[in-house]
């Protein structure tokens, strides 16, 4: 790998982060726009950055989970990026005008892990041993890349495009609630605007835990107590603007909002 093309793209990444503003695809300066290790290895740059800096790692996120996502992308499986703490908005935050460039929105379902899972093949069991409780949530998503114009390796390189989440208010033990099928529902305004079941999210939500966590401890950070997963979302993302309100439901879970400010 060119260090120097790595190090070069975390930069331009961090900095568009940093100043609220887009960036051309990083691709191009990594040589490749399918090359899963080179991506990952600016997200790791990127995170050895911002631990340096004081952010604190408090959970990983699930991206392109779904059928749809993996053919639009042209790959075969999901994709993983990091949570930090001042990621994380209390239900109903408010996310002031001109704070993300071109966010999107989505319905998912967070896990808090009771236990550590920590494995290098864990099983559904393993999985659901590991959960302490479930949450509606809503994730938001700001690619960094211009136009949204990025392949697999400009999302992984841009930590899959994470922002903010949001958790709801009421957490729920696992006990009885069937996430394969439960139902997710975005609305927008009032309106409805994307409804999927958790079928779409790796076959469930667990199933995408167990995928997230065999990958963590491949690379060396597995999943322990306390951490967070966002596990993946339900529909299609959403576009948000100024002015909008955003009411997630999950069946068996409850409600999450958030709202932009005009």
């Amino acid at each position: 790998m060119d260090k120097n093309a790595i190090e070069k793209a975390a930069r331009i990444l961090r900095e568009a982060e940093a100043a609220r503003q887009t960036c051309a695809p990083v691709r191009d300066i990594l040589g490749s726009d399918s090359d899963q290790a080179l991506a990952y290895a600016v997200q790791d740059t990127n995170r050895t950055h911002w631990l340096g800096q004081g952010r604190r790692l408090i959970g990983r996120k699930v991206a392109t989970s779904s059928a749809a996502a993996m053919k639009a992308f042209g790959i075969h499986g999901p994709s993983y990026g990091m949570l930090y703490h001042d990621m994380v908005l209390n239900d109903g935050a408010a996310i002031p005008a001109g704070r993300l460039c071109q966010p999107r929105l989505e319905c998912e379902v967070a896990v808090v892990l009771e236990h550590d899972l920590t494995m290098a093949q864990p099983t559904l069991v393993d999985a659901w041993r590991a959960v302490g409780y479930l949450l509606p949530a809503i994730e938001v998503v700001d690619s960094r890349i211009a136009n949204n114009d990025a392949r697999i390796v400009d999302l992984i390189a841009d930590n899959t495009s994470g922002a903010f989440f949001v958790l709801g208010a009421m957490a729920r033990k696992p006990d009885g609630i069937d996430l394969r099928r439960a139902t997710g529902v975005l609305y927008r305004n009032g309106q409805e605007a994307g409804r999927g079941t958790g079928v779409n999210v790796w076959g469930g939500p667990i199933n995408a835990l167990a995928w997230l966590a065999a990958k963590q401890a491949e690379i060396g950070l597995p999943l322990k107590a306390g951490d967070v997963v966002m596990t993946g979302t339900y529909c299609p993302m959403v576009p948000a603007e100024p002015g909008d309100e955003i009411r997630v439901e999950i069946e068996g879970l409850g409600v999450c909002e958030v709202s932009f400010p005009a």
